[in-house]
């Protein structure tokens, strides 16, 4: 009796000192979860290039080590060159941009409030009533004002978030270092390291195997079907953007590349009022011209473009991906956009997995009960 008290004692010991080992571990790695996670991604996204490279090198010879390492590095080094040019030219332009964007807007909402405009005003507040059946009545909203007062407040956001981008500038450096140390060694032990997660995972090796296998799948999906559909309608918005004078059209092709994941509106939320207030500012005809070219080409392609590059490879409904980017983003920040849809893919996989399981069990047993009455 002492004896089974005493391993009861030294099992409950274990596994509390387990929690404090996998908590310690965690509060130890927190802090660079950002770089380890994006670094991963990329590393996911350029391995089948590298591993590539790699088969045509002679494992025989001796210069093997010394050319892998070479070859990691150079990988690693131009990756993070390419992430920080971009990422440096989109921050000064945002910054440029966007106070210019706001002030635009200004003038844009008292060019509106105008005397000369007031009779548009009520014709479109009528028309609103008559609609809406009487419901809605925005002839009494100061719409105009507010607009006013959210378009200074940005402005001023955009020059506050300028000044602590400068002084976060070192850390942002340091992160680029250590985005590339993590690529590095990826790149050089990669597979292993893979395979002290996999045992790590308390599962036996062929379940570990199937999730790893559906997290690399996750997100090259992810990257073709959203992400690069999402880049596709960036670009081409800017372009758009830049043949039509709009300006701040750097600004305005990201935020269209982040609306692109709205769903029914999409990225129209932001072309579709740009189109509207050129009517205003310059001509019916260019106002509609660019509502057609832009719903043409940037919108419409998207029904076209995504299902090409997904081929039924994501099986989950469009709304659950696009809520659980925004529930990913409310919790893990902007690790959130690929985080949330692992998290929700990888859980209808584990339930797929479960439920074959308990199939596999069933059959089992019905076929040794078969066994028996034969």
């Amino acid at each position: 009796m002492l004896q089974k008290d005493k391993q009861t004692i030294q099992t409950i010991s274990f596994f509390i000192l387990l929690a404090v080992m996998l908590f310690l571990v965690g509060k130890l790695f927190l802090p660079y979860a950002t770089v380890l996670l994006w670094s991963s991604v990329v590393y996911m996204l350029a391995s089948p290039l590298y591993n590539k490279i790699l088969s045509k090198m002679n494992k025989g010879k001796k210069t093997y080590i010394i050319k892998k390492s070479l070859l990691a590095g150079t990988f690693s080094i131009i990756t993070v060159l390419i992430v920080a040019g971009i990422l440096s030219f989109v921050v000064i332009k945002i910054f440029g941009q966007g106070r210019a964007l706001a002030q635009n807007a200004v003038m844009f909402f008292e060019k509106i409030n105008s005397p000369e405009n007031e009779n548009l005003k009520q014709t479109i507040a009528a028309e609103v009533y008559r609609l809406s059946r009487g419901t809605i009545d925005i002839s009494q909203l100061n719409l105009t004002k507010e607009l006013l007062n959210l378009a200074s407040i940005s402005s001023d956001t955009i020059l506050k978030s300028a000044t602590n981008l400068v002084k976060n500038a070192g850390q942002f450096f340091l992160s680029l270092i250590f985005f590339a140390f993590s690529l590095y060694f990826f790149y050089i032990d990669g597979a292993y390291l893979a395979g002290l997660l996999k045992h790590a995972i308390p599962v036996d090796s062929e379940t570990s195997g199937k999730i790893f296998a559906k997290i690399k799948e996750i997100t090259a999906n992810l990257f073709k079907g959203l992400f690069l559909v999402s880049f596709y309608q960036g670009l081409a918005s800017f372009i758009i953007y830049i043949l039509f004078g709009v300006q701040s059209a750097l600004l305005l092709a990201i935020l269209t590349f982040f609306t692109t994941f709205l769903p029914l509106v999409g990225c129209g939320v932001i072309w579709f009022p740009l189109g509207i207030s050129m009517c205003f500012t310059h001509s019916p005809f260019k106002g509609i011209l660019f509502l057609i070219i832009a719903g043409s080409v940037i919108s419409l392609m998207d029904g076209f473009l995504r299902p090409f590059f997904l081929k039924d490879r994501i099986k989950i409904h469009p709304l659950l991906i696009f809520f659980s980017m925004l529930g990913g983003v409310k919790m893990f920040a902007l690790n959130g956009i690929i985080l949330g849809p692992m998290i929700v893919i990888l859980f209808f996989t584990v339930l797929d997995m479960a439920l074959e399981t308990e199939e596999k069990k069933d059959t089992e047993i019905l076929n040794e009960d078969l066994r028996s009455y034969v």
